[in-house]
């Protein structure tokens, strides 16, 4: 019998630190060696498990700041500390972003949700987390230690993210279907402005290396967007870029789900 266990005892030695700025932070990193930042440490502790080494592990949750979440001038700015119970306790996201609010206590276990972040979550780069298709479809960019703004379509933010910015937040909506885990997910972002649906956004997990996002660029009044669902459905999954065949679920069967998924959310009573 073969009995595989991942103990502490696997973790090669390091140096912990815990610095007290971004600045210190960037410094320690750019010293000679291997590093990475710690965030929840749900990801990286399990990554030191199986033996890969590094010289030093750089605590972020001394940094004052990076678990803020705060409203900006047209913007909802979440810090990347910010655990995912934060997140659905916090009363500013209940009250400018409800839908995200109550979807979230569904994302993970107890365990992860009070220890997890949302900038780990994301930066982990794992199919079947829920941070970055969510963050997809609210159209967020992530904000990194120099304070520019990466958007998340193509490719995960390099270096230090401190937050993550949702533009707009009064005019959207979010809805979720993660019935067929671990085939795939479904996150759907909707911007109304004065009555008027201007975009979806359709955000699909666990269905390709990474999860990927479709855009379309709408102008419908809101009653119309009932009769267009199944159009609508449709066009998603014929932009859908080619998802993977695996153990999970085959390609065919992920863009057809997508379709039907996304045309139960338009035709459902909540939207």
């Amino acid at each position: 019998m073969l009995v595989a266990l991942r103990s502490r005892r696997q973790i090669a030695p390091f140096t912990m630190h815990r610095p007290a700025s971004v600045a210190d932070a960037l410094a320690l990193r750019a010293e000679p060696g291997t590093s990475a930042f710690l965030a929840g440490g749900i990801d990286l502790i399990d990554w030191l498990k199986y033996g890969h080494p590094l010289d030093r592990v750089i605590r972020l949750d001394g940094i004052p700041g990076l678990a803020d979440i705060a409203a900006e001038a047209n913007a909802l700015r979440i810090g990347a500390m910010a655990t995912h119970a934060a997140i659905a306790a916090s009363p500013l996201i209940r009250d400018v972003l409800p839908d995200l609010a109550a979807l979230w206590p569904a994302v993970a276990n107890p365990r992860v949700r009070f220890t997890g972040t949302i900038g780990g979550n994301v930066m982990a780069g794992k199919a079947d987390y829920d941070g970055l298709p969510a963050l997809m479809a609210l159209g967020a960019a992530a904000e990194v230690a120099s304070g520019a703004y990466i958007g998340l379509d193509a490719r995960n933010p390099e270096g230090l993210v401190t937050a993550f910015r949702i533009p707009e937040p009064a005019t959207l909506r979010l809805f979720a279907d993660r019935s067929l885990r671990p085939a795939l997910t479904l996150w759907l972002g909707l911007s109304e402005v004065n009555g008027q649906v201007r975009s979806l956004r359709i955000a699909v997990g666990m269905a390709h290396p990474r999860p990927v996002c479709v855009t379309l660029p709408l102008d419908l009044p809101r009653p119309s967007l009932r009769p267009a669902a199944a159009e609508l459905a449709a066009d998603v999954a014929r932009r859908l870029p080619d998802p993977a065949s695996d153990g999970r679920a085959g390609a065919s069967y992920r863009r057809r789900m997508v379709e039907v998924l996304t045309r139960r959310i338009l035709a459902g009573d909540s939207v």
